[in-house]
């Protein structure tokens, strides 16, 4: 689950009725199911490990980054990205499926926004807190 910086209104339930319109980008990319069982498979890989750290912190930037560098070398992830959604940029998409992964943990992870709004999930940190 995501409570924000003051960690009040913890959030578990991702509700996609109550989405800004841009999310329909991460909606499109979720139906393609092989894309996206990859990155899931990925970006959960990612989330265990930073669970498993002395201080669980998680740099949205640094994973996306590292993933599809990743996918880069060794798949043709990019290409079939670029062609089924070639207004899309993977690492929004993958920005926006990492919080709902993070919503639906069962850990209680701190959500803070680094950049502009336009920019809020492939900049976002999350962190648990009080984790040693």
């Amino acid at each position: 689950m995501i409570a924000n910086d003051n960690q009040k209104t913890p959030t578990s339930v991702f509700n996609r009725d109550h989405l800004e319109p841009y999310w329909s980008a991460y909606f499109s990319f979720e139906r393609n199911t092989a894309l996206h069982s990859i990155t899931e498979y990925l970006l959960h890989n990612a989330v265990e490990e930073a669970r498993i750290m002395e201080r669980p912190f998680i740099d949205s930037q640094q994973v996306i980054g590292k993933i599809l560098t990743e996918l880069g070398s060794a798949h043709n992830f990019h290409r079939q990205f670029n062609e089924s959604f070639p207004q899309l940029k993977p690492n929004y998409v993958l920005g926006m499926q990492l919080y709902r992964i993070m919503v639906e943990d069962a850990d209680a992870w701190v959500y803070h926004e680094t950049r502009h709004p336009g920019h809020v999930f492939p900049h976002a940190t999350y962190f648990i807190p009080g984790a040693s």
